[in-house]
């Protein structure tokens, strides 16, 4: 596999939306590495035919090796868990992610742009990626047009709620994507 990607919920839940994370997370060249706090964030979705919320089912994307588990295991990696838990104030999950991806030198899969703000003012060398990014290089990866992408971009604003701000540096990709996929 490709390098290591530690992942949290909000991603995750990004690309189980989409419908295919399968062929996602195997498909853009990156090993996703995720903790067990965050896989206790990674809860609900909303079902396509119902709209009700039901319970994310993981298990298929570790039964194929696409997901990894991983969490602290020096003291190192322990301490950096509680500074982090410290700054971001909010859930352990991004915490972990950003404890391990620091011990580790590893990038981190994340949306939430106010855990990223405080964490590259701790950390300025992280280096971060979004759901845009993965999908942006998924697609260049596998070559999928802009109308199947917006297929899924849709797919994801519309069962996990994401939608990118205006100043994203992908946002007029994600918008050509989506006008494509109408």
């Amino acid at each position: 596999m490709g390098p290591i990607l530690i992942t949290d919920a909000t991603v995750l839940i990004n690309l189980v939306a989409s419908g295919i994370p399968e062929k996602i997370l195997g498909g853009c060249g990156w090993e996703f590495h995720v903790c067990p706090d965050v896989l206790v964030e990674v809860k609900l979705l909303r079902d396509r035919e119902t709209g009700e919320e039901h319970p994310i089912d993981l298990h298929p994307l570790f039964t194929k090796g696409l997901l990894i588990v991983v969490q602290p295991e020096s003291d190192e990696e322990f301490e950096l868990l509680v500074d982090y838990s410290a700054l971001l104030g909010q859930g352990k999950g991004e915490a972990m992610c950003f404890a391990l991806a620091e011990a580790r030198n590893l990038p981190v899969a994340i949306d939430d742009t106010r855990a990223v703000r405080r964490a590259c003012r701790r950390n300025p060398g992280v280096i971060t990626l979004d759901t845009l990014k993965i999908l942006k290089t998924w697609q260049e990866k596998t070559e999928n047009s802009d109308e199947a992408v917006g297929v899924l971009l849709k797919a994801i604003y519309r069962y996990a709620r994401y939608r990118p701000a205006p100043d994203h540096q992908e946002y007029e990709w994600w918008n050509r994507c989506c006008v494509a996929g109408s």
